[in-house]
């Protein structure tokens, strides 16, 4: 497993080419951070060049963290950096979203009374994606769980059995 070491943030060289435009995203990611914690590490090479992780480098300037968590890329070649720098950063496009889930989990944290504005989306985004809470129709709900078999929660031992 690779070694996560804590840098503070003047040790950090943002990488001048990068192909991604953040600025619009540093308050969402600060607020996430904010609630989270720190917890995806930047990836950086020891001389300090950002590998991955300038959007979360901006919000912990903006949060003034002293120091972050980072793991050394040094291992990689320099093309292997380029193109592992694209691909994480492509990621997140590679996924859709199943917007019957979406709607089931933000239900709960509405019902939790959670702030979901943390979780990045905007009320008009997920007005978009889900419609307004709680618009799931009850007999859909039943499906998605009509083939689970028995459930049982390893810490409190309460089983669910649809």
């Amino acid at each position: 497993m690779e070694k996560i070491e804590n840098w503070p943030l003047d040790k950090f060289i943002q990488y001048a080419r990068n192909p991604r435009k953040n600025d619009h995203a540093v308050d969402k990611i600060a607020a996430a951070i904010k609630e989270f914690g720190f917890r995806v590490p930047i990836i950086a090479k020891s001389d300090g060049l950002i590998v991955d992780g300038h959007l979360r480098f901006k919000a912990a300037k903006k949060l003034g963290l002293k120091t972050v968590p980072v793991m050394l890329a040094d291992d990689m070649t320099e093309h292997q950096i380029k193109a592992f720098r694209l691909t994480v950063n492509n990621m997140s496009n590679l996924a859709t979203w199943d917007f019957d889930m979406l709607s089931v989990e933000v239900d709960e944290l509405n019902e939790g009374k959670y702030d979901v504005s943390v979780i990045g989306f905007t009320t008009q985004e997920l007005a978009e994606l889900i419609g307004s809470p709680n618009e799931i129709d009850v007999n859909e709900d039943e499906k998605l769980i009509s083939d689970k078999k028995s459930c049982t929660c390893p810490k409190c031992n309460w089983t669910f059995q649809p």
